[in-house]
């Protein structure tokens, strides 16, 4: 192994663990994700340096023509950030994004960069087990260790992360439940990388930890969360199904819909505290009726500017004339976001950002899944497999958040990795 790709390595795996535990107290009230974006901008500018001096010294040939569809329509959805930007209603927001998001066009081209990094990077990993193993190891060892530190003022008051705020929810060094939870569910289908290990203290280790990671995840008390996590298995129980003829998997998940459906129908007749937050029925800010609220005044502001959008981050002000009064008049939170990833791009974008970002995630895991089920791994290739599915179900779990959430930064950070870690391992392939 390179010292590049060693340093690489390296420095993707402390991002990751800056973006759930890097935070500073002076900023933790109003500006949680500044820590956030600053380390992850500073990380990639390195990883950037160390990859272009990789690349001088591989002198190998580029060809714009021999780029995969799915690089191509990251291009364009790159476009479309940059126009929305020009067109902005708000240009020094779309720049920064909101105080508490900092998503706006410094950190979008930020993403671009990371993104191409990842793919990069992935293509030159060894390929040996035991590399990959403490590399994906040292991952969700962070879900653990970020979930202890969550799971701490439970048993220790502390002032910097008072459960109090958000009415006894976990959220450790997020500053916001919801944000917690997508950083875990983006790193759950990955402990299934160990479940089978030879060891069995790896395997105690992990059955422990996933057992840590879940009792957080449910503390968090986000539905759209666990609803995303539900659908990331589902989706690895059929392609296993479908490629192994193995469905005790299905069984295993199904069991779990139905007990969680069954929840909901329970909470909808008694009211319980245990399950509130997984109530459909409440009636608050938080409920989902305001989100159906949110959504219905998202697709009213849309119709503003349906063709170049209002520019990044332009929600907050703009859609309050669409909201009802008793959301206009809260003082818990105010209006950045419809609570829907898609419809906030198609808001913030207009048709031409929503279809570019539609597009490459459609393409992406469409080609990934067409992959996975056609690819005949060899025996010793068997962990590269898992990887390569267990990457499809992560996506697919933040991307079923997003549908029903916003984006953050720590959960497009795991997004675009594991995007990066698919496409490499296509292409890689693809050479063979």
């Amino acid at each position: 192994m390179s010292i590049f790709t060693r340093l690489q390595a390296i420095i993707l795996g402390v991002l990751v663990w800056a973006a759930a535990l890097f935070f500073a107290p002076w900023f933790y009230t109003d500006s949680f994700e500044y820590p956030k974006a600053i380390f992850f901008i500073i990380a990639t500018g390195v990883l950037t340096i160390i990859t272009l001096a990789q690349r001088i010294s591989d002198e190998s040939s580029f060809s714009f023509r021999r780029l995969p569809i799915e690089l191509k329509l990251f291009g364009v959805m790159v476009l479309a950030e940059l126009i929305a930007f020009i067109f902005s209603t708000d240009r020094s927001l779309s720049l920064s994004g909101a105080p508490y998001r900092f998503q706006g066009l410094i950190a979008q081209l930020t993403i671009a960069v990371y993104f191409l990094n990842v793919v990069y990077i992935f293509q030159h990993f060894p390929s040996s087990v035991s590399f990959r193993r403490i590399f994906f190891g040292w991952l969700v060892g962070s879900a653990v260790v970020t979930s202890a530190v969550s799971l701490l003022p439970f048993f220790v008051d502390t002032p910097f992360l008072d459960i109090a705020a958000f009415r006894y929810r976990a959220y450790g060094t997020f500053g916001n439940p919801n944000y917690l939870a997508v950083f875990l569910i983006g790193l759950i289908p990955i402990f299934s990388f160990f479940f089978n290990s030879t060891s069995r203290f790896v395997r105690l280790i992990s059955f422990a930890g996933l057992g840590v990671t879940l009792v957080t995840l449910f503390l968090t008390g986000c539905r759209s969360a666990w609803i995303g996590s539900i659908l990331g298995f589902l989706i690895i129980a059929l392609l296993v199904a479908r490629k192994r003829k193995l469905y005790r998997m299905v069984i295993i998940t199904g069991f779990v819909i139905v007990l969680s459906v069954g929840i909901f129908v329970f909470q909808k007749f008694t009211e319980t505290q245990l399950f509130h937050r997984l109530s459909l029925t409440e009636d608050n800010v938080g409920s989902v009726t305001t989100r159906v609220y949110l959504q219905k005044a998202g697709l009213q502001l849309f119709l503003e500017r349906p063709i170049l959008g209002t520019g990044q981050e332009a929600i907050a002000g703009r859609i309050e004339p669409y909201l009802p009064a008793y959301l206009k008049s809260n003082d818990i939170f105010y209006i950045d976001r419809t609570h829907n990833e898609f419809l906030d791009v198609l808001v913030m974008q207009g048709i031409v950002g929503f279809f570019a970002y539609m597009a490459f995630w459609i393409v992406l895991l469409w080609n990934a899944i067409r992959h996975y089920l056609s690819v005949k791994y060899k025996k010793s290739e068997m962990d590269h497999e898992k990887i390569f599915l267990f990457s499809i179900a992560s996506i697919f779990s933040i991307l079923a958040y997003y549908g029903m959430n916003f984006s953050t930064i720590s959960g497009n950070i795991l997004l675009y990795f594991f995007a990066g870690c698919l496409l490499a391992a296509k292409r890689i392939v693809s050479r063979k």
